[in-house]
């Protein structure tokens, strides 16, 4: 096997999921990706030409981008906590956390970046990289910005990996193979591929030019960490290493479905506003608001031109079932609480379980953001040389989603306070003001001052 065809190798996992990935990145992006995707279902005897004017025609409303963003806002609206313990002072875990991936994105920003892709994709990498070069000194790497830095890689750039089993029962990721295109000398997507390749041992760039040119070796050098500098993270618990569950992986479908039943329902509208008209070959006619239509002088009574219009009722069926597939996604995305604008009065036991259901799976989402950020320190502090059990670095994501409706919230503690000023009950009473606070409330450290002054537990 030749060196080229050993790198275009791909794991199972890739091989299985990859066109599933590419789907989800196209409904997310929306937009001019989606629209050469061609998503459409074609009409019989439909013309090149034409599918590709509907197409260009029929808007499609995101719900897979609405619904990332969605969870994102909640996620990050109360930024994690980072305690760098021994690192405190340490100049390359500062610029880290400044300029994480060397193009002027914090930390927050980066790992809000792997919270967006990956609940797209289900799972992204992430990788804890340091240049090749090396100063004299540590000042001097400080100095010219040769430090760790994060780089991030969607699942369809990772080709290929091997996960193995350790002496202590835990699996460790011993070989990872990355796939980048690179750009030609005139700014065309046609200059190749380059090929990144780390074992505990080593770390290869193999880079492949042409169709039909073998791969060139352009870098190799040692691991110097004795461990793959990556770590994949996870938007929820995973599958089996190397894949987990997209939260688009049903939104997509139904998007799509809703994108034709909008094609469908343009058609359904020209239909409608322009009537066909039924002629003979021979009949010349005129088109706009009262048009003309001169028959020929051979034609039969019974063949006298005629239009067809039609069935505007059709419209309203399917509004309706636009209407109830948006609801479908609401409920899929346990987003019903916050997406929906209710017609139907709900009781209270409904609503709150259903905050309830979103904050569970938001708090599961920012539990596997901490895992994979205490990962990456691990993995930087083997770069640094420093012990990370005895460095303490702590990384802690928001578990608590205050998802409520505070309106409602409120005026229960308000008339629970009125009913209750009888009892007399100077704890219920403190407890209630408890209550109260945190729903008027949002930033943590007030509160806390907040619930100093009211006393007790």
């Amino acid at each position: 096997m030749s060196k080229r065809a050993e790198l275009e190798g791909v794991h199972r996992v890739y091989r299985e999921h990859c066109g599933e990935w590419e789907f989800f990145r196209t409904a997310y992006l929306g937009g001019r990706e989606w629209e050469e995707a061609g998503l459409l279902y074609r009409y019989v005897h439909e013309l090149g030409p034409e599918f590709a004017e509907r197409l260009r025609q029929t808007p499609m409303e995101n719900h897979c981008k609405s619904v990332v963003h969605t969870y994102s806002g909640f996620i990050w609206r109360v930024p994690p906590k980072r305690s760098f313990g021994a690192l405190e002072g340490n100049r390359a875990a500062a610029a880290l956390n400044g300029n994480a991936d060397k193009e002027g994105g914090s930390l927050n920003e980066v790992m809000k970046e792997v919270q967006i892709w990956s609940s797209v994709f289900g799972c992204v990498w992430v990788v804890m990289d340091k240049p090749a070069v090396r100063g004299a000194t540590k000042g001097d790497e400080i100095s010219r910005d040769i430090r760790p830095y994060l780089k991030v890689y969607f699942p369809v750039h990772v080709l290929d990996w091997r996960f193995e089993e350790s002496g202590s029962g835990c699996y460790e990721l011993t070989y990872l193979k990355v796939r980048e295109r690179v750009d030609g000398a005139d700014g065309s997507v046609c200059g190749g591929w380059v090929y990144r390749v780390w074992t505990r041992e080593r770390v290869e760039v193999w880079r492949v030019d042409g169709r039909d040119d073998e791969a060139v070796l352009v870098s190799e050098g040692v691991n110097e960490v004795g461990v793959v500098p990556a770590v994949v993270h996870y938007n929820t618990k995973p599958l089996e290493r190397g894949v987990a569950v997209s939260d688009l992986q049903d939104v997509a479908r139904m998007q799509r479905s809703m994108y034709n039943d909008m094609s469908e329902l343009g058609q359904m509208v020209r239909g409608s506003n322009h009537k066909t008209l039924v002629k003979n070959r021979g009949d010349d006619a005129s088109t706009g608001a009262g048009g003309v239509i001169v028959m020929h002088e051979d034609t039969v009574p019974e063949k006298k031109p005629y239009l067809l219009q039609a069935d505007a009722e059709a419209l309203l069926g399917l509004l309706q079932a636009l209407e109830m597939k948006v609801e479908m996604i609401n409920r899929m995305a346990h987003l019903t609480p916050v997406r929906t604008y209710r017609s139907q009065v709900a009781s209270g036991v409904a609503i709150e379980t259903e905050f309830q259901i979103l904050n569970t799976l938001l708090a599961e989402k920012a539990a596997q953001l901490a895992v994979t950020e205490n990962q990456l320190f691990k993995i930087f502090c083997r770069w640094e040389g420093v012990d990370y059990d005895a460095a303490n670095v702590v990384v802690t994501y928001p578990q608590r989603f205050e998802l409520r409706d505070r309106r409602a919230d409120l005026d229960f503690l308000v008339r629970a306070k009125e009913v209750t000023a009888k009892i007399g009950s100077p704890t219920l009473q403190r407890e209630i003001d408890r209550q109260l606070a945190r729903v008027v409330l949002e930033r943590d450290d007030v509160l806390e001052v907040v619930e100093g002054e009211l006393g007790g537990g």
